[in-house]
């Protein structure tokens, strides 16, 4: 939002930066400005106020359209999750995402991860109408995605005309203690859903950098921001290894963060992810 968002503003007559903050330091009473500077974990200083930025635009992958706003299906029933989606969706929801029990932001809820509440949870849910689905599944996340392959290929829907992110997560499943065998041994694994799912003619995204378990453990922001860049280079890595174009393997990788009530902080670690990863982006090539 800026100034010429809000014509109310014009009411008031302006401040200069230099008088608030003479106003401000008058009301502290002779206590230093710096005890209105707040400090994030990491000690990244937070002003009490900030002017409209003049800073260039950062570089990045360019974005083809608004952002969806997806609404969270988690219900144990899966019936009662159906129902529950409709009504989103009917009532202004962009999208869905489908948290399955075990995953990593099912928090004691979630889906049973088999095929029939599967395809109760998408009854009537038109997949090929535009709207995103996300998956957040349990485990390494190959079971529930070639499952919700199979259930695209049953109804007859057109792989292409799908927003499937599948949510393939083998590193996170590490992370979480949910599977025993080391990175190594999942990421054929992994590799083989990538190129099955894209032979299908899913567009993707297939695999997730999900770095919300570290803000749950109660890390940092940049330990958040590092875990995130960390899992998705890996990703990057195995694919391209496998045969993938550097491009295509790009494509094939999502992120998901935590944003909680900070949302500033929130704003400004999502812009930093995608600062990171355009570098990795740029240094591979």
């Amino acid at each position: 939002m800026t100034a010429s968002d809000m014509p109310y503003a014009s009411a008031f007559p302006p401040v200069e930066e230099a008088r608030w903050r003479e106003l401000a330091t008058a009301a502290l009473k002779g206590a230093p400005f710096e005890k209105l500077v707040g400090k994030t974990y990491d000690g990244t200083a937070v002003q009490p106020l900030y002017a409209p930025a003049g800073a260039a635009a950062q570089p990045g992958r360019a974005h083809s359209g608004p952002w969806s706003i997806l609404a969270r299906v988690d219900a144990a029933d899966a019936k009662t999750a159906n129902g529950l989606a409709l009504t989103d969706l009917e009532n202004g929801a962009g999208g869905l995402q489908l948290a399955f029990a075990g995953s990593a932001g099912a928090y004691g809820f979630g889906l049973p991860a088999t095929e029939a509440a599967l395809e109760a949870a998408l009854a009537g849910v038109f997949l090929d109408a535009g709207a995103p689905i996300e998956i957040d599944a349990p485990g390494h996340g190959r079971d529930v995605a070639i499952a919700l392959a199979a259930y695209v290929a049953n109804q007859k829907i057109d792989p292409k005309a799908t927003l499937i992110s599948f949510g393939l997560d083998p590193l996170g499943a590490l992370a979480r203690g949910a599977v025993a065998h080391p990175f190594s041994e999942i990421a054929p694994h992994m590799v083989e859903a990538v190129k099955t799912l894209s032979a299908a003619g899913f567009a993707g995204p297939f695999c997730v950098a999900d770095a919300r378990i570290v803000h749950a453990a109660g890390g940092t922001e940049a330990q958040e921001l590092a875990y995130a860049i960390s899992s998705g280079l890996t990703y990057l890595r195995a694919l391209e290894g496998a045969g993938l174009s550097l491009e295509a393997a790009a494509k094939a990788i999502s992120f998901r963060l935590a944003v909680d009530a900070d949302e500033f902080l929130g704003v400004a670690k999502i812009r930093a992810l995608r600062r990171l990863w355009a570098r990795v982006e740029e240094a591979c090539g």
